[in-house]
């Protein structure tokens, strides 16, 4: 009990930070309200509404997230619009990398929960989207790593090229230049090495002859009712 007692801590913590940053986001609206960056503004009000995202798909499908892709979406989204709206990102030295790290994490667990899902719909929902024909779509363990990587390095540049296309528009200064993209993408590959062996233990608790949807289904509202004396947790600890 003492394990599945953390586990449920650890969950409740999760939504407690997830409630914190809503409000800031709130906080971020008001304050570029009040120094009229308009351009900025709707941001935060994006960003509480992507928050809520993960809680929806999981109260629709009935299924649980990766521990901690819930709060890391708005922690992602937080530095980036705070980033600009409190200007940290000309101010606070590293601030810039620091916030390409953790993008890189939210949106490699938002990956690695896409090829969940894939088999989610094959094997419990019975309804596929196609049959796994493209090789990046594939759910073998060596298939997701790849799929994982290319993915975020191709997110990656398009994030850098996005840069000097808006500073190129609006005459603004996200970019400083061939240092400071190498910098940034250093950051994301740092993001990408910390997801890959995260997807790489998580696959480590699949038990033979699962797929990859038992890491959704392990903690299901269905599999909570049936185990009303305990709350399923991965037979390996160093999971979490």
């Amino acid at each position: 009990m003492k394990g599945n007692g953390s586990l449920y801590n650890a969950r409740n913590i999760e939504i407690f930070i997830v409630l914190v940053l809503e409000l800031i986001f709130i906080g971020l609206y008001v304050q570029s309200i009040l120094i009229g960056d308009m351009t900025r503004s709707l941001w935060p009000l994006i960003s509480i509404l992507l928050t809520l995202v993960p809680f929806v798909f999981e109260w629709k499908d009935k299924v649980s997230l990766p521990f901690g892709l819930k709060m890391l979406i708005p922690l992602a989204l937080f530095l980036h619009v705070a980033g600009g709206i409190m200007r940290w990102y000309w101010e606070v030295p590293l601030f810039d990398k620091f916030a390409h790290v953790v993008s890189a994490i939210a949106l490699g667990l938002i990956l690695f929960t896409m090829y969940q899902y894939l088999d989610y719909r094959e094997y419990v929902k019975k309804k596929p989207f196609f049959k796994k024909r493209i090789r990046f779509l594939k759910t073998q363990e060596g298939d997701v790593l790849a799929g994982v990587l290319v993915i975020l390095v191709i997110l990656g540049f398009s994030w850098e090229f996005s840069e000097y296309v808006i500073d190129a528009i609006y005459h603004t200064t996200y970019n400083f230049g061939l240092v400071d993209s190498v910098t940034n993408f250093a950051g994301d590959i740092i993001g990408v090495l910390i997801v890959i062996y995260f997807v790489h233990r998580s696959m480590e608790t699949i038990p033979p002859g699962e797929h990859l949807d038992y890491l959704l289904l392990e903690h299901t509202v269905s599999n909570w009712v049936e185990k009303t004396d305990s709350l399923p947790v991965p037979e390996n600890p160093e999971f979490f």
